[in-house]
């Protein structure tokens, strides 16, 4: 706290002050209820946390919670702020009635309020013409709220938190509220009808950690994808029952070729079309040559324990989880590599400069497989999105993707897999995972074969 005793009159001090307040209460343990907090129960959700970032074409508040809360979200005009209205939360002694400034970017100050029936308010005071949109996060629990000039950032596709009562009372806000509009937590621009010029191209939405990346940054589509079937030739991978894995995964591909071929704009290249070797880092070899936008790696499942089922979706960074490391053990051993590759094969992993829209792209398949897959098996497991060094993934100059579709190995799952209407579900369920992944870039407005546009907006089921 130099700062402010030796500088007291540096335009500084208010920043330092609540740096330093927020540092000194994360470092210490939850606070115990004293008799003015008696409406603040002890299992009422624990606000942490506000942290402030930039963003090329903004700003982005994250606020740190210790567990999910439901939340109310409204945007006042005259001043321009946005409020949240958490329910069943307190805060932190730090936060307590705090405000915290900032000198520059669309997000001027947040303030910090408690309410009756254990509701906490925050406020953001914005820069005029600046728009927000807020979602819920987990890994930490936190709400963020992606704030830009005018436009309101699409909510990624981690669920939202159902919409808390209205609060009780006075309004807790400075400035008086009943002559503001309400404005609903996901609203809209309204949508301008394209050009005689041609079709309008829609600005990409935030991506599932609420930022920019730097492909959304600088507008870029996806134009050309390449689809791989894992294992073929010399390398059958799996067995089924009657089939094998390299068998599978070919016949999946295609399928999904000739899917992607009716998407406007999309070219569609395969690493293999019969069965054939290709080295693992050939296959990524390809997708660089070709210039692919996305890559996608089909495989099947294994495993010892016979009872081991489901779909999972993996991205290339290092093993998050032991068995994540099994899988990659067991889909790397055709690989023709050396120990001497060993420390290039790591800078690779660790400096992956598509991790966030790799991630945002499995994350989509991961969704989309699962629903699809349950008409068929409604006992299909959700085995998340995880991570894993691919040999399949490394090198790979675009977003990628290795998706393991089911078990060979499951006595139900294996017999689902051999027959062609599974693996015809499969394909579209790939296919509708790429769609939504493609609607969250800069896409031109142009109707897709269920009716969705591509614009935005919210689809059929709520996706966006």
């Amino acid at each position: 706290m130099s700062l402010t005793s030796e500088y007291p009159g540096s335009p500084l001090v208010p920043k330092a002050r609540a740096d330093a307040a927020r540092i000194m209460a994360l470092a210490a343990p939850a606070p115990a209820v004293r008799p003015a907090d008696a409406a603040a129960p002890q299992d009422a959700v624990l606000l942490r946390d506000v942290r402030r970032r930039g963003t090329a074409t903004g700003g982005v508040i994250e606020i740190e919670l210790d567990g999910p809360v439901q939340y109310r979200e409204e945007h006042l005009y005259n001043p321009n702020r946005i409020f949240f209205d958490l329910s069943k939360t307190r805060t932190t002694d730090a936060l307590k009635d705090a405000t915290l400034s900032f000198e520059s970017g669309p997000i001027r100050q947040v303030r910090i309020g408690r309410h009756p029936n254990t509701m906490t308010r925050v406020v953001m005071d914005m820069a005029d013409g600046v728009r927000c949109g807020s979602r819920l996060a987990s890994a930490p629990p936190r709400l963020v709220v992606t704030c830009g000039d005018g436009a309101t950032p699409s909510a990624a596709i981690e669920p939202a938190a159902a919409p808390a009562p209205p609060a009780e009372g006075p309004s807790p806000d400075a400035a008086s509220t009943a002559a503001a509009p309400p404005v609903t937590a996901l609203s809209k621009p309204n949508a301008k009808a394209p050009s005689a010029a041609g079709p309008a191209p829609a600005a990409p939405s935030a991506n599932g950690r609420g930022g920019f990346s730097m492909a959304r940054q600088l507008g870029l589509r996806v134009g050309r994808i390449v689809i791989d079937a894992g294992h073929g030739g010399r390398d059958p991978g799996a067995q089924g029952p009657g089939y094998t894995e390299a068998d599978l995964t070919l016949d999946i591909a295609l399928r999904l070729e000739r899917l992607l071929a009716k998407e406007p704009g999309v070219e569609v290249v395969l690493t293999r079309r019969t069965d054939e070797y290709v080295a693992l880092q050939e296959r990524t070899a390809i997708a660089n040559r070709e210039g692919a936008d996305l890559f996608v790696s089909i495989h099947a499942n294994a495993s010892r324990n016979r009872s081991a089922r489901g779909v999972e979706s993996y991205l290339l960074n290092f093993a998050s989880t032991p068995e994540a490391a099994a899988v990659a053990a067991r889909e790397n051993a055709s690989s023709t590599l050396t120990m001497s590759h060993l420390n290039d094969l790591v800078k690779q992993i660790a400096l992956n400069s598509k991790l966030d829209e790799s991630r945002d792209l499995a994350r989509h398949v991961q969704i989309a497989m699962v629903r699809k897959l349950r008409a068929s098996n409604q006992q299909v497991r959700d085995l998340g999105v995880k991570q894993a060094p691919f040999v399949v993934l490394v090198g790979a100059s675009m977003p990628s993707v290795l998706v393991e579709v089911s078990f060979l190995t499951h006595t139900q799952e294996g017999r689902l897999l051999g027959t062609g209407a599974y693996r015809q579900r499969i394909a579209e369920a790939l296919l509708d995972g790429v769609r939504r992944y493609l609607r969250t870039l800069k896409r031109a407005v142009t109707d897709t074969a269920d009716g969705v546009p591509m614009t935005g907006g919210k689809s059929r089921d709520g996706l966006q």
